[in-house]
């Protein structure tokens, strides 16, 4: 009996840590009650059933860790949390006078912080004030800055 209870938390773990790298970006609840789930996994191993358990058991865990970070980095779980296109557009001095605090406009790519929008028919490198913004989104200038054109999304 101890080694199905093992068998299932470290499937649960497993579980928690797949959907933390597939569906939910950063490190977040369930990366944390996935490690912690693990971690208990062996415990229990080693604590209730023996050495010897304990060791495979954490073997496996490890296995298993590095079998998730190994496919998270190498496949093609992190393209859609990825910047896809490389940004080679640049606001200069001269062009930002096209732009006023209040103009509107819609993003071209995913705003990581940095990315491409299209204002006034232009299409301009802008920083986002509102954190990530997905492609498509409505957004409206908020401040200018030298080289720089701030924007934030539309409600």
């Amino acid at each position: 009996m101890e080694y199905l209870i093992t068998a299932l938390i470290v499937l649960f773990a497993t579980v928690l840590l797949v959907v933390e790298v597939m569906l939910i970006p950063g490190f977040g609840f369930t990366g944390v009650l996935g490690l912690l789930s693990m971690i208990g996994a062996i415990s229990y191993s080693f604590f209730l059933i023996g050495n010897i358990a304990g060791w495979i058991t954490l073997l496996v865990a490890c296995a298993i860790c590095v079998g998730i970070f190994l496919w998270a980095l190498y496949g093609k779980s992190l393209d859609k949390v990825a910047l896809k296109r490389n940004i080679d557009s640049t606001v200069k001095e001269d062009e930002i006078k096209k732009f006023a605090v209040g103009d509107r406009g819609v993003t071209r790519t995913r705003l990581a912080l940095i990315g491409e929008a299209e204002i006034n028919g232009n299409i301009v490198e802008v920083k986002s004030e509102s954190g990530l913004v997905d492609e498509g989104e409505p957004v409206e200038v908020v401040r200018l800055s030298d080289d720089t054109v701030f924007v934030r999304t539309i409600k």
